[in-house]
């Protein structure tokens, strides 16, 4: 708002400015609030402050729009007021230094006028009270119930109150709007792109807006950009001249846009990530608007380059660090340093970095002030005249009717009103609750004040009788076994203090129970209030003696049913009931082995006792049956079981039952063992086991032979003799492991194929008698004579024939262990191979050798065994 107050003044204040001394730099003054509204008849206070460089002290002085001085030239900087009136004030501000050099500004204070208000301020307790407000501006008048916020009475002028019961204040209160002057707005940077706008996505740019409602002079004026990223003072050379009029409410830009003509010539040396500024300049050089980024706060207030013929300053224009330099492209939107709204606090809060908007209004930002709304409250007190008051007399307690007293004013004895001294009484009725016992009388009494206002207060008289009756006592319980026992009911005499007196004859109740039968004879005399005497006499009867049984047999335990005995019957006798025969009851557990029988034999008289005798009867069967085991038998295969081969199982109490439990093998072979076990059960469960043993087979035989020769050789017949040595056997095949058919001789004879290396397995397999199998092996080796030649020279001349000198092997060695070596005669190796297909060419580093004897080695293994040969000697090169 800093730049809004120096515009403001460069508008309405030309030529007040008077030519600054050396020393002085004069530039605005400064008042806060900016306007301000008042109600009528309330103070307040403006503050305002010189801006510039004064070396003496700052002097102000208040006048008002007709120029009435209203505070003389002074050092205090605050104006207190209290208006009656709007008007325009104005604050002038120079330097005791320079003093001829004088600069102002202007505020507005709108008074809220007070209105007339008519209205009761005394009623009578419970009376609707008008209230009626008159002004310059009844459309904005409202009554409350506080003054501020809470709730609203009503929404004009005018209200009329529900009835009032206390004292209370009414607020009218009336809302105004302070309005702001047309010419008041401002001239800012609205934006200050890096990354581009929509269209132009890396250009550059400058945008300026006239917040004002009026066209403001701009003739002079200037933009100036930064022009280097390492020095704040250096300026791009070419400066951007505003109109000499700038319209109300627009907006002006400069773009830098690659690849077009550009006003700046494509020179804005700004990049995401630099430093940059933006100043906006008037006519006489002073700093209207500013924004930095990346730069410090230091090198900020360092700022002071020479725009436009003039020496910038800072002065009051920024303050802080600068905005962040990193505003970019983000999700591929060009964003741009953007001012958020109308405030100007000269620091990065008035800038946020957001999408661009080139000459586009940014949101929060308003074309002249907004206006500002105000409310007075004006507050309106009604008392009440309240209600007379008194105290309820003390609650009479009685015990007779004939005691109530006569209705009686004087019975209220403190009496008092605000206003009516003293109040009248008067009593109203009396009211009965509808009880007795006790019975409550509720007597009114009225006391009036002269505005008809009253309050009842009531008179409270209970009547309760709590005496109660007297009586003659009871005779005395008794407990009898017989109704022959029991005595007659007599009656009782009573007396009451209100009823006399008189003869209860009683009632009688049973409990309704037998053994015992309780008899309750009950004597109760009860009067008007409830009040009870009562007399009881209880009379028990109850028979406790049981019937006598005769002895029951004793307990039994036996083996068989056969031996349960029949049930007899049992005499009894009963003291009131005479004798008689009894029969039993026979009940069964239903179990088995034991089965448990009871025999009761129960019996009960009218009042319950009893008498019973039991005999418990046990049957259980605990004598296993009998059979014998049978004889051991070998077989060659184990037959099914057969439960016929029992042939002497008894039992007890009757035929017992024969099963097969089943067979334990020793799971051996040759022989195998088993034992079979079969069960003998009778009815409750006693088993006996009888077993066979099974000896199934017979013995493995042992085989053993052997053979002559085990080893043949190419130059052999091939013929070989085998001796068979086995043990325990019936039954032989031999298998010679050469495809030839099998053979069942004892010692067989066997013509093997030697004309080729190899091994060959001979099997005997031998079966006993009951089919148990033997088996050995032994391995008859065939190999081939040793077998090879070394020539004694070769001719390697390229004839084809004799190229090279190699030995040949034919049989009998181990290609796999070959190794092959040729010398000169100095020992030194002319050629090496491992592979006996291989031989030497005469050659040696690619040069065939010239004719002479050379020395050779070869070392190789024997196919027959493991071992290895080693041969050597010479051999002649001709060419």
């Amino acid at each position: 708002m800093k730049a809004l107050i120096k515009i403001f003044i460069s508008i309405l204040l030309v030529g007040t400015v008077n030519s600054l001394s050396a020393q002085c730099i004069i530039n605005e003054v400064e008042i806060t609030p900016e306007l301000l509204g008042v109600c009528e008849g309330t103070s307040d206070t403006i503050t305002f402050a010189g801006n510039g460089t004064c070396p003496g002290v700052w002097e102000y002085q208040v006048t008002t729009s007709s120029l009435v001085v209203l505070q003389p030239w002074s050092i205090n900087d605050q104006y207190g007021f209290s208006p009656d009136s709007t008007d325009v004030l104005s604050v002038f501000a120079r330097c005791t230094t320079c003093p001829s050099t004088i600069v102002s500004d202007t505020i507005l204070i709108e008074v809220i006028p007070e209105p007339v208000i008519v209205a009761d301020t005394f009623v009578c307790y419970g009376t609707n009270v008008n209230f009626l407000a008159t002004g310059p501006d009844p459309g904005n008048m409202s009554w409350w119930d506080s003054e501020s916020g809470g709730t609203q009475l009503s929404a004009t002028p005018s209200y009329t109150s529900p009835p009032m019961t206390a004292n209370d204040t009414v607020f009218m209160q009336v809302a105004g709007t302070v309005t702001s002057n047309t010419t008041q707005g401002s001239i800012l940077i609205t934006e200050a792109g890096l990354e581009g706008f929509p269209g132009a996505t890396s250009a550059d740019y400058v945008e300026i807006s006239n917040l004002y409602a009026n066209s403001v002079n701009t003739t002079g004026w200037v933009v100036a950009i930064s022009h280097t990223y390492g020095n704040i003072n250096t300026v791009n050379p070419i400066i951007w001249n505003l109109p000499s009029s700038f319209s109300p409410c627009s907006i002006l830009s400069k773009t830098d846009v690659g690849g077009q003509t550009n006003y700046w010539g494509n020179n804005i040396i700004w990049a995401s990530g630099q430093p940059g500024w933006v100043a906006v300049v008037d006519d006489v050089g002073n700093l209207v608007d500013f924004i930095a980024w990346g730069w410090t706060a230091a090198q900020i207030a360092a700022f002071n380059p020479t725009i436009n013929g003039f020496s910038v300053t800072m002065g009051t224009q920024w303050s802080g660090n600068g905005c962040n330099s990193a505003c970019q492209t983000t999700a591929g939107t060009p964003y741009s340093h953007s001012r958020t709204g109308n405030s100007d606090t000269d620091t990065a809060a008035d800038f946020i970095c957001q999408a661009s908007s080139l000459n586009v209004l940014n949101p929060l930002l308003n074309c002249g002030w907004t206006t500002a709304n105000i409310t007075c409250p004006y507050p309106v007190a009604v008392v009440i005249d309240s209600l007379p008051s008194a105290s309820a007399p003390d609650t009479t307690f009685l015990e007779c009717y004939a005691d109530i007293p006569v209705a009686d004013p004087a019975i209220i004895i403190d009496e008092f009103d605000d206003h009516t001294i003293p109040p009248t009484v008067v009593y109203i009725g009396e009211v009965s609750d509808g009880n007795l016992c006790p019975e409550t009388l509720t007597r009114t009494y009225r006391v009036l004040d002269s505005c008809a206002n009253f309050i009842e207060v009531e008179h409270i008289i209970i009547i309760h009788d709590t005496v109660a009756p007297i009586m003659d006592p009871a005779p005395a319980d008794v407990f009898v076994s017989c109704y022959s026992e029991i005595p007659l009911m007599v009656s009782l005499n009573w007396t009451d203090n209100c009823l006399g007196s008189g003869i209860e004859l009683g009632m009688e109740v049973s409990s309704g129970t037998t053994c015992p039968e309780v008899l309750t004879r009950t004597w109760t005399v009860t009067d008007t209030c409830g009040n009870t005497a009562t007399e009881t006499q209880v009379i028990t009867i109850f028979d406790t003696i049981a019937p006598v049984i005769q002895k029951s047999p004793a307990d039994l335990s036996i083996q068989c049913y056969s031996d349960l005995p029949v049930m007899g019957p049992l005499n009894w006798t009963d003291n009131c009931d005479g004798n008689g025969v009894l029969n039993g009851v026979e009940i069964s557990d239903g179990q088995t082995c034991p089965e448990t029988i009871i025999r009761t034999w129960s019996i009960a008289d009218g009042c319950g006792n009893t008498s019973i005798e039991t005999q418990m009867i046990i049957i259980n069967d605990i004598t296993p049956p009998t059979a014998s085991n049978l004889q051991t038998l070998q077989l060659p295969v184990l037959p099914p079981a057969d439960i016929s081969v029992v042939t002497d199982a008894a039992d007890n109490c009757g035929i017992p039952v024969v099963e097969w439990v089943g067979d334990n093998t020793n799971n051996g072979f040759c022989p195998e063992n088993v034992i079979r076990t079969y069960s003998v059960t009778d009815d409750c469960g006693n088993v006996t086991l009888v077993t066979r043993k099974f000896i199934i087979g017979d013995n493995i035989p042992d085989v053993s032979f052997t053979a002559d020769p085990t080893i043949l050789d190419d130059l052999s017949s091939g013929l070989v003799e085998f001796d068979n040595n086995t043990t325990g056997a019936m039954y032989y095949s031999w298998n010679f492991g050469d495809n030839s058919p099998p053979s069942n001789d004892f010692n067989p004879t066997h013509l093997f194929d030697n004309s080729v290396t190899t091994n060959y397995i001979v099997w005997l397999t031998a079966t006993s008698e009951y089919g148990c199998v033997d088996s050995n092996y032994i391995r008859i080796s065939v190999f081939q004579e040793l077998l090879y030649f070394i020539p004694n020279a070769f001719t390697p001349d390229n004839d084809e024939l004799n190229q090279t000198f190699k030995p040949i092997f034919t049989s009998g060695f181990n290609p796999n262990e070959y190794h092959f070596v040729v010398y000169n005669r100095w020992g030194e190796t002319l050629f090496e191979s491992y592979n006996h297909e291989v031989g030497w060419d005469g050659t040696f580093k690619g040069e065939i050798l010239k004719k002479g004897t050379f020395v050779y080695k070869i070392v190789f293994g024997l196919e027959a065994d493991d071992s290895r040969e080693v041969i050597s000697g010479n051999f002649i090169l001709i060419r």
